[in-house]
């Protein structure tokens, strides 16, 4: 049975009459790269490789002696345990810094072994869903303070209406923040770092699918069905045959720090994949970098009498 490419309804129902008479305002249309859709199209089964389980089998080890280590640290560092000089507190605060690097290495090991093993994957049919605009207005938030420290320009652009997504709040939260920390991290004092949330359409036929209905498409009979987050930095850009590059595991481009665990792109990447979404970058060296995550918008149940 024929589908209309506007309500994904049968073209012959009632409920596709009445809904389609009322999509007739003017819809933004994404079109990711031709790199990131290969991936959506040919999609990879990982495993996980032999060299990951005694990393994983040590941070197992490491993260209960870790918070403890860390709760001493700031007891010392509050003075609960006793009055210190300022020399002392900067040394504990050194102490608690590369600790909380080596919690944050830690995590990610854990979070990207479940990714590779697939135990992170989207419930279609039940899982929870996130409103874009609100959870990423709380993780644009967490990170205001650090843009202040550095003089950097920080602006947040939400979209208009509600636009929901299946990616619970923390996993959503978590894979912006890993790109709203490399654009801070990267732009110089000064600098700019813009994020955006827009609700777009994005086409997921196939050609064959797509010339079925090339009237409709003439009409500009589309509706928002996904939803596209931006984050837009002024920093020193990314060259083309990096662009894919960067979403591997362990990669950091040359001349970058080495403060980085290399698996925060990898992360962000497996987490929008596993939720039916896509992750690009479009940069050049010089002019700044966008990084996009477009993931689907949970459909709307239409209403029938």
């Amino acid at each position: 049975m024929v589908e209309c490419p506007v309500c994904h309804e049968p073209a012959v129902s009632e409920i596709h009459t009445a809904e389609c008479a009322l999509v007739r305002k003017q819809v933004v249309e994404t079109h990711p790269p031709d790199w990131a859709r290969q991936r959506e199209q040919s999609p990879k089964q990982e495993e996980v490789e032999p060299q990951f389980f005694p990393l994983v089998s040590a941070a197992h080890e490491f993260k209960t002696p870790l918070v403890v280590m860390l709760g001493y640290t700031d007891l010392l560092r509050q003075g609960h345990l006793g009055s210190i000089n300022e020399k002392q507190k900067q040394v504990l605060g050194e102490i608690q810094e590369s600790g909380e690097r080596l919690q944050k290495l830690i995590q990610d090991l854990l979070l990207i072994c479940e990714l590779k093993a697939g135990k992170i994957t989207a419930n279609l049919s039940e899982g929870e869903t996130s409103e874009v605009s609100e959870d990423v207005r709380a993780i644009f938030n967490y990170w205001a303070s650090s843009a202040r420290q550095r003089t950097i320009s920080y602006t947040f652009h939400p979209g208009k209406g509600t636009s929901r997504v299946r990616m619970d709040s923390l996993k959503l939260q978590h894979t912006v923040s890993n790109l709203i920390e490399n654009a801070l991290k990267f732009t110089p004092a000064k600098g700019r770092v813009e994020v955006s949330v827009t609700p777009c359409f994005w086409e997921r036929r196939k050609a064959q699918t797509e010339f079925l209905f090339n009237l409709e498409r003439r009409a500009n009979y589309k509706i928002e069905n996904a939803v596209q987050i931006d984050v837009c930095d002024s920093g020193p850009g990314i060259a083309a045959d990096q662009h894919a590059n960067i979403f591997g595991d362990f990669v950091q481009l040359p001349g970058t720090s080495s403060k980085g665990t290399g698996l925060g792109l990898a992360i962000a990447r497996r987490l929008v994949e596993a939720h039916g979404g896509l992750i690009w970058v479009e940069s050049e060296p010089g002019r700044g970098s966008k990084f996009s995550v477009l993931l689907p918008q949970v459909k709307k149940e239409l209403k029938t009498q």
